[in-house]
């Protein structure tokens, strides 16, 4: 790990660390249970805090089809994951922060945790059945009270940058928020950090696709849901050459 990444890491954990009042003001006005009262400070904040990492890391997003996400209501964005910066592409190019559905390892981390349930995010074992139909619930009841959601539908991230098969978890909470779906094909996040265990200045590209509408769809084309959502992103990758023509 060279000296840029080791002086990078450093500014994440002090400037969370200098959040912590702001933390604090958070957690009091979640506490409200008024999604007006705390959403509005809580994304600007996380804004404010994942701008300047960004430029420090030397990431830059090239950002392409925002008008295909749907506008004034709460959709289920569906990136393909690959790295550290998948996260920040979808919080600071989205029209609004999102909360997130998030592997319960990012539970135990001090300070990181609390922040993420102030985003709304919600934490989910993948290994329990029953806990995560919990969390399933719990993103349905946040895309009711307007809240975008995220789901990382691999589960894990890909190493080599072919998406991973997806989940069923998107296609469940479809069926019961009748959400529309908005694929989001992220390329370069690799390269910023996995590929070389540094972090790497450079681009990573954020593309929006065609929302997909789930509230008319029968029980057959919801089971379909996660294929279809998979196979425009892994097209999309080929197109712009970031995967193999030939790869599944």
């Amino acid at each position: 790990m060279n000296f840029r990444t080791i002086r990078w890491f450093s500014k994440v954990v002090f400037s969370l660390i200098g959040l912590i009042p702001k933390m604090k003001k958070g957690v009091k006005l979640k506490n409200t249970g008024d999604l007006s009262k705390y959403k509005p400070f809580v994304d600007a904040e996380l804004t404010k805090w994942l701008n300047p990492l960004m430029s420090a890391a030397g990431v830059n997003f090239v950002v392409n089809g925002k008008e295909n996400i749907p506008e004034n209501e709460a959709v289920i964005y569906v990136p393909n994951h690959q790295g550290l910066f998948d996260m920040p592409a979808i919080i600071l190019n989205t029209p609004t922060p999102c909360g997130f559905i998030a592997k319960k390892e990012l539970k135990k981390v001090p300070i990181v945790r609390t922040w993420m349930w102030l985003l709304d995010c919600v934490f989910i074992d993948r290994q329990n059945k029953r806990e995560a139909r919990v969390a399933i619930k719990e993103s349905v009841e946040l895309i009711k009270k307007g809240r975008s959601m995220v789901i990382f539908p691999e589960g894990t991230r890909s190493r080599d940058g072919i998406p991973l098969a997806f989940k069923s978890g998107v296609m469940m909470i479809a069926k019961e928020t009748k959400a529309k779906i908005v694929p989001v094909v992220l390329e370069g996040v690799i390269d910023r950090f996995e590929g070389t265990g540094n972090i790497t200045p450079g681009t990573v590209n954020v593309t929006f696709l065609p929302c997909v509408e789930t509230d008319s769809l029968s029980r057959e084309e919801l089971k379909a849901v996660p294929d279809k959502l998979r196979n425009m992103i892994v097209s999309k990758l080929k197109e712009n050459g970031s995967i193999p023509a030939e790869a599944e």
